[in-house]
């Protein structure tokens, strides 16, 4: 057998300190201290990159469109969380000027615990995302249809006879099945159910003011800002209402939700929507408690499960809440629901109204 110094000592731990299991395990000491101290590095930077996050974040979420005080102000949350709402089928973007937004700044986290209520399984919503800028635009008189009904009837002239109620359409169009959701016809859309809320709040001595313009004609996206100047020119005129009702018909709910039994009738059920957030809402929402209380011991299933659907903030512009202390948006039925359907519940609603305005 031929012996090999070379080789033997290569391979010898005695004089090849490689193979020494002092030296290996060395070795696998000072790596795992290595990876130890990447690892608290890695941590520390994770912090800092996260602490900074947060303070430049929410700086980041705000554009400005325009280049003035007068330019309008929104976010990317509310771009996508506002693109759906209660009060429409097809949504615009929820497009805030700062004298309507309520808020001067916000958090993330606050504003999507305050809107959780979106993810309700009865308010299943078509979403229609779209950009948009609005242009300044002027409202004269000939632009406004109103119907006004004059002297109280003399049978009715009782408390309510000095009493005025304002009834306006954001989205004019809305209409019921069967059918297109969106009708021009005002006999045969949201128009025609504020017609005969009319003449059931006259019936009950009511003096009523019934605005038939088309706000969402021919841009759909405007609606809400046309809308805001309607009312506006009437409480210039009259003064402040008793109350004021944007009347909307709300879309893509089953129609076993928004739908009841009155008198043995079929009825399309009704649901006030507030803007938490505008300064008249602890007002409002007395308003609206008044009117669901009365309704639940005159017409137990006129309203919807959730009668007042107190989920969104400021929703666009308010929904012109914040121009007076009795303004409230009312959703009758939904897309489901006929127009016979929506209309026979108005008798019950004016009854309701009468009531709970008297307390």
């Amino acid at each position: 057998m031929r012996y090999n110094r070379e080789k033997y000592k290569r391979y010898n731990p005695r004089y090849n300190p490689r193979y020494s299991s002092r030296y290996v395990s060395n070795r696998t000491y000072e790596n795992v201290k290595n990876v130890k101290l990447n690892f608290k590095y890695m941590k520390f930077i994770i912090i800092i990159l996260v602490a900074t996050l947060l303070v430049i974040l929410p700086k980041s979420f705000i554009i400005y469109e325009g280049h003035n005080s007068d330019g309008i102000k929104t976010t990317l949350y509310f771009k996508a969380i506002n693109n759906c709402m209660a009060t429409v089928g097809v949504s615009s973007n929820n497009m805030l000027r700062e004298e309507d937004k309520g808020i001067s700044s916000f958090s993330i986290l606050e504003l999507i615990k305050g809107e959780l209520g979106f993810f309700d399984k009865e308010q299943v919503k078509q979403v229609k995302a779209e950009e948009y800028k609005i242009s300044a635009f002027n409202l004269g008189e000939n632009d406004i249809n109103k119907n006004e009904v004059g002297a109280v009837p003399k049978e009715d002239a009782t408390k309510n006879a000095n009493k005025k109620v304002l009834i306006y359409h954001s989205h004019s169009s809305e209409a019921y099945s069967p059918g297109e959701e969106s009708k021009k016809d005002a006999s045969q859309n949201i128009i025609a159910v504020g017609e005969e809320l009319t003449k059931n709040l006259q019936a009950q001595g009511f003096t009523v003011i019934h605005d038939t313009t088309a706000h969402d004609l021919p841009d759909y996206n405007a609606a809400y800002y046309k809308s805001r100047e309607t009312m506006k020119k009437y409480l210039s005129e009259y003064g402040n209402f008793d109350l004021i009702i944007d009347l909307h018909r709300d879309s893509g709910v089953d129609k076993k939700y928004v739908t009841g039994t009155v008198n043995g009738e079929s009825t399309a059920k009704v649901m006030f929507v507030p803007a938490m957030a505008n300064p008249n809402y602890a007002n409002q929402l007395e308003i609206m408690n008044n009117i669901v209380g009365a309704s639940k011991t005159l017409y137990p299933d006129l309203f919807r499960g959730r009668a007042i659907y107190d989920v969104y903030t400021t929703g666009i512009t308010y929904y012109s809440q914040d121009l007076s202390s009795n303004a409230v948006l009312i959703e009758v039925g939904s897309t489901t629901n006929t127009l016979d359907e929506a209309k026979a519940s108005m008798k019950y609603l004016a009854h309701s109204i009468s009531v709970g305005l008297s307390q």
